[in-house]
């Protein structure tokens, strides 16, 4: 991991982690055009519906696009591949409270006979809606994932062995209604 000094402080760059394709991607994302804002809703004093989940995957190098939304479902990512995983949230009646995105992955690494093992859990990620002046909310959030194991993680002249990768999303409405759900990706050799 590369560092930049600015007035005697350390910054870490991320860079190296996503590379020079996630770099271009998360630029293009952001000049594609102005943002649109998110709708909001006035909270409701009930609702028995809880928020809606669907997890969206992105294959950047087939460009090809996927919605999952049954929870417990499975997705195989060759390892030469990189894909965008994005829990998307929407609640049309209650908004948005709070989502966030954890899990945890294992995966094997060889060389020649040697195999280790390798076990991490992800820095959870969280966002949460805020009312605004008008008490009014917003209906919908997301959390992004870039799926990229088959070129790092491994010693030099290691090989990426594939592993598992499991997602976690949980969502919460401004009345109390929760769902969550999870998604096991299978990493390729």
């Amino acid at each position: 991991m590369e560092s930049v000094m600015v007035n005697g402080t350390i910054y870490q760059l991320n860079l190296v982690r996503f590379g020079l394709l996630g770099f271009l991607v998360a630029a293009g994302l952001s000049f594609a055009g102005c943002p649109q804002p998110i709708p909001r809703v006035p909270i409701p004093n009930s609702d028995a519906s809880p928020p809606t989940m669907v997890w969206q995957t992105y294959n950047m190098q087939t460009r090809e696009n996927g919605e999952i939304t049954k929870d417990g479902q499975s997705l195989d990512v060759p390892a030469n591949e990189q894909y965008v995983v994005t829990l998307a949230v929407e609640d049309l009646n209650s908004g948005v409270k709070h989502v966030t995105l954890s899990g945890n992955v294992q995966y094997v690494c060889q060389q020649g006979s040697q195999v280790e093992n390798k076990k991490f859990i992800l820095e959870t990620q969280e966002t949460k809606g805020v009312p605004d002046d008008k008490d009014t909310v917003p209906i919908r959030a997301a959390l992004v994932y870039t799926v990229e194991f088959g070129k790092m993680g491994c010693k030099e002249f290691w090989i990426f062995g594939g592993g598992k990768l499991i997602l976690s999303g949980k969502a919460y409405n401004f009345v109390g209604g929760a769902e969550a759900k999870t998604l096991f990706i299978n990493l390729k050799k």
